[in-house]
Order: C-alpha cells, then sequence, then structure tokens
C-alpha cells in the first residue's frame, strides 16, 4: 500500500513538473503504442507507432513506424535488427517547410543485469538514416536504464541516452528522462513520463504516454 501511494506521489509530481514547464515554455507529447510478441524462447517481434507533437495534442512534428526482431542469447544478453519509416513535418518551426520521409535500419545490442531490485539495461545501438533528397546520416547511441519496483503492479525508471554522429559534428543530440510504469496484466502495460531532449544549441521537454502489448504465443493458454 505504500509503495503504491509512492507511485502515484511521484506520478503527481511528474505531471506537476509538466504543468510548471508549460506555463515557461512549450511542452510536447509523444503517444506511444507498442506489442511486444514472444513467439518463441530465443524469438520475440516488436511492432512500435509514435505520433510526436510540438504541443500537448497539435501540431505534428513526427509520425513514426518501428517493426524489429529481438533474439535472445541468454537472460542478459540479446540483439535486434529493426526498420523504422518516419513521416517528419517542421511546419512548426520554420515559416516554408517541406515534409520528408526517412527511412531507418537498426542494429542493436541490449545488456541486461540487476543490483538487488534494481534493473539496469545498457542498449548500444547503430542507426542509418535514408532521405529521398540528402546524403545517409548515421549515429550511435547507447542508453543506459534503470527500473525499480515500487510494490503491487507500479515500476518506476529512469535513463539516458547519448546520441553520437559518425560524421560532423560529433554530438547528436542526448535524451534524458524518466516515467512511472502500471502492469495492467500480463498483456497491457501502462506509461507516462517525461523526457528532456538536448542538441547542441536547444532543448525541448516532453510528455510521454504509451501503451504496450506482451502477447506470448507460446503459452498455449493464451
Amino acid at each position: 500500500m505504500l509503495k503504491n501511494t509512492i507511485a502515484l506521489f511521484l506520478l503527481c509530481l511528474l505531471l506537476t513538473n509538466f504543468q510548471t514547464q508549460a506555463q515557461e515554455d512549450e511542452v510536447g507529447a509523444w503517444y506511444i503504442v507498442a506489442s511486444n510478441s514472444k513467439l518463441s524462447e530465443k524469438f520475440s517481434f516488436q511492432l512500435q507507432t509514435q505520433f510526436r507533437f510540438y504541443e500537448l495534442a497539435s501540431e505534428i512534428e513526427q509520425f513514426k513506424i518501428r517493426t524489429s526482431g529481438t533474439y535472445k542469447f541468454n537472460e542478459k544478453v540479446s540483439a535486434s535488427l529493426g526498420y523504422a519509416y518516419f513521416r517528419n513535418d517542421p511546419s512548426y518551426l520554420m515559416e516554408t517547410p517541406e515534409e520528408f520521409d526517412e527511412h531507418r535500419l537498426v542494429e542493436d545490442a541490449h545488456l541486461s543485469s540487476s543490483w538487488g531490485k534494481l534493473g539496469i539495461k545498457h542498449r548500444y545501438r547503430m542507426e542509418h538514416r535514408f532521405f529521398p533528397t540528402r546524403d545517409p546520416l548515421h549515429w550511435a547511441r547507447y542508453m543506459l536504464k534503470l527500473t525499480y519496483p515500487l510494490g503491487g503492479s507500479f515500476s518506476a525508471d529512469v535513463y539516458d541516452e547519448v546520441f553520437i554522429n559518425l560524421q560532423k559534428p560529433l554530438f547528436g543530440q542526448n535524451w534524458f528522462g524518466g516515467g512511472i510504469s502500471y502492469k495492467a496484466s500480463d498483456l497491457l502495460k501502462v506509461r507516462v513520463g517525461y523526457q528532456n531532449i538536448t542538441f547542441e544549441n536547444a532543448a525541448l521537454d516532453r510528455l510521454l504516454v504509451g501503451i504496450t502489448f506482451t502477447p506470448d504465443f507460446t503459452d498455449n493458454d493464451s
């Protein structure tokens, strides 16, 4: 009961921070629907779509759909290959914008461990970006994520991810954030979070609202 109360307090604190930030600067939002389907003890399949807005519910920035397959070597090590499509609309920032498509190929390595109840995850990502009228761009990404159970069906997480360009300039961007997740069932999890995105000369604040489905096709009772 106490841990559930702490989870609700942290969620209220998170939303209060957004309300305060919104009074000072425009806060955008990412709305996420994802699935992580277990196909066997070794293989899983991921599908995700995101609607990214410059404001909380208007001025769309990006539409994203991503798919990937993951192979689990053991309980601590796995690897993924994926593809993502982006539809970008910079009209909120530019007077004469041009919408453009983007295609990405992604390779991930995942390392998981724990320290007591604290879950520790490392993700190493190579991402290749392809555009209709520009040369391809490539970057390396590293994310460290910590997750802690709050009791009941709640958990809290905090993470940082740095993007390193494989062309100049070296620094791409940095994502720092955290959130509260609620596991409604073995099939469904809901997460509300905050993310700060830092570029070389700018910073953005984003509310993250996500729903993740986790079907297990190896369960004969499902």
